[in-house]
């Protein structure tokens, strides 16, 4: 097996982080850094990252989380808020793909796989994630069109595909579609046009929805949803 589907089934990182860490020379095998991506591992190495040491998973795993606001998706977090993985088995090494921001709720998909979450992640794949979301106030029918034809947000393009549900006394309820996900990229895209979010929900991922998976709670996904998301992924 390579050195980086190794580590990617180590539970580590990503496919991608896994490069990037071969790469920044923070693994070592037998005790020397090695930086070859493509190097066999054998039975007799040992392979350490950041000097701690490291064995690929025999089992893969595949979960969702209804992740609950307030939340943040890192294994650490310097300011001491609430983190998903106390709420996910504490016996497993897993990673989220993709994140969602502290004051958004929603479908987490976590895993050990490197190559499941490269597939996932990476962006010559078309992944649709779908949100509900609640504004202050309701876009012009131009503003949509140019939200879906992309809109420039510091010199990053930002597109989504939003459709307007309803108005309520709480404000403005829309459905949005986007592959991208860039960092807060659904509140930028609205604040661009002086609208603010008030609340943020991701509730599709892949083509895998919530249902009625309570919020903090968790599920294995099932073999007949891996080959959904999958036969929904499509290559730009």
């Amino acid at each position: 097996m390579r050195l980086n589907q190794y580590l990617a089934k180590s539970g580590i990182g990503s496919r991608r982080e896994c490069d990037l860490f071969i790469q920044n020379g923070l693994i070592k095998i037998n005790g020397k850094i090695i930086k070859d991506f493509s190097y066999k591992i054998t039975s007799n190495d040992c392979i350490q990252y950041k000097n701690k040491y490291v064995e690929a998973e025999n089992n893969n795993y595949y979960f969702i989380l209804h992740k609950p606001k307030g939340y943040v998706c890192t294994l650490n977090d310097e300011y001491k808020r609430k983190i998903i993985y106390d709420l996910l088995p504490n016996n497993l090494r897993l990673f989220s793909v993709g994140r969602l921001d502290y004051n958004t709720s929603g479908i987490i998909i976590l895993t050990n796989d490197g190559n499941f979450s490269h597939l996932l992640s990476h962006p010559k794949y078309v992944v649709i994630k779908k949100y509900y979301v609640l504004t202050d106030n309701k876009l012009h029918h131009r503003n949509i069109l140019l939200i879906k034809k992309g809109i420039k947000i510091d010199n990053i393009t930002m597109s989504a595909s939003p459709k307007f549900l309803e108005r309520t006394k709480r404000g403005c309820i829309w459905e949005i579609s986007m592959s991208e996900g860039k960092n807060r990229e659904i509140k930028k895209i609205f604040n661009y046009f002086n609208i603010n979010v008030l609340k943020l929900h991701r509730f599709e991922f892949a083509g895998i929805r919530l249902g009625k998976l309570k919020e903090g709670k968790y599920r294995l996904i099932n073999k007949k949803e891996l080959n959904q998301i999958k036969n929904n992924i499509s290559i730009k």
